[in-house]
């Protein structure tokens, strides 16, 4: 069989049912053959930069390997930040980069490039398909690499002639390799860890999520009496924020860290790398520190962890919590409540309208890249773990695409939940032509564009940095009109500016949507979330 038929039948041996991509001219050999393909489906995103957030959000989404095509040198360019992306939030993801054709590859023609070097800058291993011997180890070791913890993208460069080889070796699944659950005496050292603390707490991160131990976090949360924080910028919510012990997310900030942290004398981290900072702030996390997780390279971030181990978190969750004894009482939830501002007629504040749609909306996906409306999400949220994404790695122009990634991940299978996306009107211009994707194949998002016309969280940055305030981050004149683009992408279109406005709007789109929806929140730059001040 051709190499390019060997791939797919392999990629559908391991469970891939759709490829996104934005394909050319050394991609023809591979959408070919995945249109004869009965199990596999081509997604044709309109460019790279919003083909890889919606394999991103796929694999989130549905806890499984993403797959993305790269167009050559030019296509790999324009994906590499949300790589990057991926990379930071630890998801699966398999890059099948185009590579030209090896036959005039020696005249440097159009489109060549270094793709190895380039790929290996925002990949975790780079394998190449070089001739019909080596083309079937390299598929395995390349889909074996990406399903091996720790998950970051994987690259697979397969240039246009060979893929349309052909060779004799049959398909088959993969064995990736699978993490151990803890020992006995290592059992043992992590609750006695826990046990003699007076005041533990866990902070969690996207491990949690790929091993599915939500539910086992909660119970050892929940003998211990501990509140679970999520680790900063993580990007899957890693326990359910209606469960008692949901703290909240932790700053990106060291010393709101240490000021949160204060009180607890013990913490376990359960996953990550470390804690991911945005702007330098000197302060010390002296407490007692052990980790669990599926990362080597994984630092206290003061410090030495006085337990560091790689293990699968689902059963090692489970059996420090089978140490513990019965379930201690949490006095009260570990969330603080915060008041909500008054309603004002004549004006929509930014964080009663999530909160609105919070309580509208409480079973959906959230896809949220809100700038600083995002601590209001975190704040009020009661969803389920697993239900909240962001892009982790702080960057922006990856959440619009990724929601449509997380959307067409319902189509799999019943009952389909509904995908909200929160964006920021700056972030929604990156990647707005996913919406055509979206449109396309007839999802249903909620696409909530908080319309500001600033980049409202650089100026927060800036008055910390530079003294107030930047012109230069106005988006305004002219200001933008998002009915336009809803118009261009056949979407629905409703916004509001005040609270009726608001209030009428909601009732029109009722708890369930059956269309791809863009609801346009016009908002005064000058009312902040009430939780701005965490962002930084």
């Amino acid at each position: 069989m051709k190499i390019s038929e060997f791939l797919l039948q392999t990629l559908s041996l391991n469970g891939v049912t759709r490829i996104f991509g934005n394909p050319g001219t050394t991609e023809l050999p591979l959408v070919k053959a995945c249109e004869r393909h009965a199990k596999l489906k081509y997604i044709v995103a309109l460019s790279e930069v919003s083909a890889v957030p919606m394999a991103d959000g796929y694999a989130r989404a549905t806890r499984s390997l993403g797959v993305v095509n790269l167009h050559v040198a030019p296509g790999l360019g324009n994906g590499m930040g949300t790589l990057y992306t991926a990379g930071i939030a630890g998801t699966p993801l398999l890059a099948l980069v185009g590579g030209q054709d090896r036959r005039f590859l020696h005249t440097h023609p159009i489109l060549w490039g270094p793709v190895e070097k380039m790929a290996g800058a925002v990949c975790k291993a780079v394998f190449v398909l070089n001739n019909e011997f080596d083309a079937a180890a390299n598929i395995r070791r390349a889909l074996r690499t990406a399903l091996t913890p720790p998950f970051a993208p994987v690259a697979l460069i397969c240039p246009a002639d060979l893929l349309d080889c052909n060779i004799q070796d049959k398909p088959s699944a993969v064995t990736p390799a699978a993490l151990a659950a803890l020992g006995r005496e290592q059992t043992a050292a992590y609750a006695k860890f826990l046990a003699t603390a007076k005041k533990p707490a866990i902070i969690a991160a996207e491990d949690v999520h790929w091993d599915d131990a939500s539910a086992e976090l909660e119970k050892l949360a929940a003998a211990l009496g501990a509140p679970v924080y999520a680790a900063p910028y993580t990007g899957v919510l890693p326990v359910a924020s209606a469960c008692a012990a949901y703290a909240g997310y932790l700053p990106p900030s060291l010393k709101q860290i240490s000021d949160r942290l204060a009180g607890h004398d013990a913490l376990l981290f359960a996953g990550g790398r470390g804690l991911r900072n945005t702007l330098y702030s000197d302060a010390r996390l002296p407490q007692r520190k052990a980790w669990l997780g599926h990362d080597t390279s994984a630092q206290a971030a003061d410090g030495e962890y006085a337990l560091a181990t790689v293990t699968h978190l689902k059963a090692a969750l489970a059996a420090i919590a089978s140490k513990l004894g019965k379930p201690a009482k949490h006095a009260k939830p570990a969330r603080a409540p915060l008041a909500l501002p008054a309603r004002n007629a004549h004006a929509l504040h930014p964080t009663r309208a999530i909160h609105a749609l919070l309580t509208q909306f409480g079973d959906a996906v959230w896809v949220d890249e809100s700038g600083l409306s995002t601590s209001d999400v975190r704040q009020w949220m009661n969803l389920k773990a697993g239900n909240y994404l962001i892009n982790g790695s702080g960057g922006i122009g990856w959440g619009l695409a990724a929601s449509v990634g997380a959307a067409i991940a319902q189509t799999r299978g019943k009952p389909q939940r509904q995908i909200v996306a929160v964006i920021g009107d700056g972030s929604a211009l990156y990647a707005s032509e996913a919406l055509w994707t979206a449109a396309h194949h007839s999802t249903r998002i909620l696409l909530v564009i908080l319309s500001n016309r600033r980049y409202a969280t650089l100026n927060a940055a800036a008055t910390r940095l530079a003294g107030g305030p930047l012109q230069s981050f106005t988006l305004e004149p002219p200001v933008l009109d998002f009915s336009g683009l809803a118009r261009l992408y056949d979407w629905r279109y409703a916004c509001a500016a005040d609270e009726n406005e608001f209030d009428a709007a909601l009732n029109t789109l009722g708890g369930s949507l059956k269309h791809n929806t863009l609801l346009e929140l016009k908002l005064d730059p000058e009312l902040t979330p009430v939780t701005a001040s965490r962002h930084f």
